[in-house]
């Protein structure tokens, strides 16, 4: 017996995407995506801002607190490294290790979380053996006497309490100018904590060269927080900034 089926001409096939619609699609995608990031860029420096801001209040407590332990004499921690030399980004093994022994273990406080340490050639340690440490903000409790004959200097220690007005650490806008060099950094290199979008970098690390200009301003540092003896810290824009010396030897500097 023979069967016939019965087709209803009027039903279709079900499609998937054609590959005009696919493309379409994935444009679309691409343009939100690109319209998007500056924004989620910006959410993230800006949390990033406040988690460094609160460092900073931890780590100008954790000084106060070296300070006013009877064996220190109201001294606040020496800014010199290990030889003797100071570099407002370098501490000396034992200054470091007390200050991260005051802040119960975390070394963290001592770094913007924006500052980041690469492992290519030329790369700064964040460790310099028989130097002392790299840290991620500027400290700026030098008192330098320099000698009248001669380039010999001698850092010495400032002692509590200071004004409140007192700058104590800020973020590390650091730089060396070109053709100067040290065992610390390489000439031309700049450290741009904060840019509108977060840090610059090069190969991985904040401590960047082969880049053009000659400030941490000049590749896009838009400001950066500013800590005081009080405790307090305020969001410093860059304009607001003036050019320090930020070593004994005159030769690197930074804005805060």
């Amino acid at each position: 017996m023979a069967i016939a089926l019965n087709r209803n001409k009027n039903s279709r096939k079900t499609a998937g995407l054609t590959l005009v619609e696919l493309l379409v699609v994935i444009a679309m995608t691409a343009i939100l995506w690109a319209l998007m990031l500056p924004a989620l860029s910006t959410a993230k420096e800006k949390s990033r801002r406040a988690i460094c801001a609160s460092n900073l209040r931890q780590l100008i407590m954790a000084v106060r607190e070296y300070a006013d332990d009877p064996a220190n004499d109201n001294y606040l921690p020496n800014c010199a490294d290990n030889k003797g030399y100071y570099h407002s980004i370098v501490l000396s093994e034992a200054v470091f290790t007390n200050l991260v022994d005051l802040a119960g273990g975390n070394s963290n406080i001592l770094y913007c979380p924006n500052i980041t340490f690469g492992s290519g050639a030329g790369s700064v340690p964040q460790h310099i053996q028989n130097i002392g440490y790299v840290i991620g903000y500027s400290y700026l409790e030098p008192s330098i006497n320099m000698s009248e004959k001669s380039v010999d200097y001698t850092v010495l220690q400032k002692k509590m309490p200071l004004t409140s007005t007192n700058e104590l650490f800020a973020d590390a806008n650091y730089w060396v100018p070109s053709g100067v060099s040290s065992s610390y950094f390489q000439p031309a290199m700049k450290i741009a904590p904060h840019t509108a979008l977060g840090a610059v970098t090069t190969q991985g690390s904040s401590f960047t060269v082969g880049l053009p200009g000659t400030s941490s301003a000049s590749i896009g540092a838009v400001g950066g927080n500013v800590g005081f003896i009080d405790g307090s810290v305020i969001w410093r824009n860059i304009l607001k900034m003036q050019t320090n010396a930020a070593s004994s030897s005159g030769d690197q500097f930074g804005i805060w």
